[in-house]
């Protein structure tokens, strides 16, 4: 199994990475940029449901007491999170550092708004937190099903709301979210699937990347302003794409690919890291040095979005792995 861990985690550290290259292209009126980011967009959506997906196969089948199991991740959360929630912080003010207050800094890491990719922390860290809860569900196959089912079928909630204002009565919110995904990610891989499940998941997937890019051209159309409805990490549809693309790898990826492994190794630094990198290249410091700034629309689009991709990603990989290579340093980059 660990090797299609490590090609799914290594293929969605750089399917986010790309998701922040071409953002700014969808906030124009729709033309051929737009959908050119628009197809990007919807074919990367799967990346951070699958990073939980992963995260719940390999964590969820093991048994360890609770003090090893929060021992374990505390050490690979608490000083990131303590770091990078700060770093980011001031990173914002980085050219009127006057402006730094600590009482907003302290606001902002409550609230969870220290940088827009943050989130991420403060929902893994939720979900370690009822992990042991999870390990209970997971041991039985017919609470897990019945978990997953119900979870998947609440996503469909948020639809209804967008169609008609109108929320359910019943507050099921506590299946809301990525416990979901953490869940699934375990049943995908702990069982083996029939050949008739296995193609539905696929069709399953067509149709929900169906609706992924032609549901964001229909509402972003029909309001003319960019709608991120269908594009949602906790959409009906996303969940069904990300679930194909967890089958496709479990079923076909079995190679040893040694470099595979230290970028999979590394995904969680170029996580926290890239965004440094994506500001900085564009920035004014860069543009002095080498008089051009590099982003999706440097030159061309068609040059632009991959050269940006390729050096934000490469420059963020052997960031991380010069990082993991310096005593206490390395524990910012697990």
């Amino acid at each position: 199994m660990i090797q299609y861990a490590n090609a799914l985690r290594s293929l969605a550290i750089m399917a986010v990475v790309m998701i922040h290259v071409i953002a700014s292209l969808m906030v124009v009126d729709i033309s051929k940029t737009w959908w050119l980011g628009n197809l990007i967009d919807s074919f990367a959506r799967w990346s951070v449901p699958v990073f939980v997906m992963v995260s719940g196969a390999l964590l969820l089948g093991k048994e360890e007491p609770l003090s090893v199991f929060f021992k374990k991740r505390a050490s690979k959360i608490i000083i990131p999170f303590l770091f990078w929630t700060l770093f980011y912080e001031l990173f914002k003010v980085r050219t009127q550092l006057d402006l730094f207050s600590v009482e907003t800094a302290i606001k902002n890491i409550y609230t969870g708004k220290a940088y827009y990719h943050l989130w991420f922390l403060y929902m893994i860290v939720g979900i370690y937190f009822a992990t042991p809860l999870f390990r209970a569900i997971a041991h039985k196959t017919n609470i897990l099903i019945y978990f997953v089912a119900i979870w998947f079928f609440m996503c469909f909630e948020n639809v209804v709301f967008y169609f008609t204002s109108m929320h359910i009565g019943f507050k099921m919110g506590m299946f809301w979210g990525f416990a979901g995904y953490f869940l699934l990610g375990y049943l995908l891989a702990k069982y083996t699937l029939s050949k008739k499940t296995t193609m539905l998941i696929y069709a399953g997937g067509v149709v929900g990347m169906l609706v992924t890019i032609f549901g964001t051209y229909w509402a972003t159309s029909s309001k003319g302003a960019l709608d991120i409805f269908w594009l949602d990490y906790l959409s009906p549809n996303t969940v069904l794409v990300s679930a194909a693309v967890f089958v496709l790898f479990k079923h076909s990826f079995n190679m040893n690919v040694p470099f595979l492994g230290s970028f999979a190794a590394a995904s969680f630094g170029i996580y926290l890291i890239h965004p440094f990198f994506l500001t900085f290249y564009k920035s004014g410091i860069f543009q002095d040095l080498f008089g051009f700034a590099l982003h999706s629309r440097t030159i061309h689009v068609l040059f632009g979005v991959p050269v940006t991709f390729v050096v934000v990603t490469l420059s963020s990989y052997l960031a991380v792995v010069i990082l993991q290579k310096i005593p206490f340093v390395k524990n910012i980059v697990p």
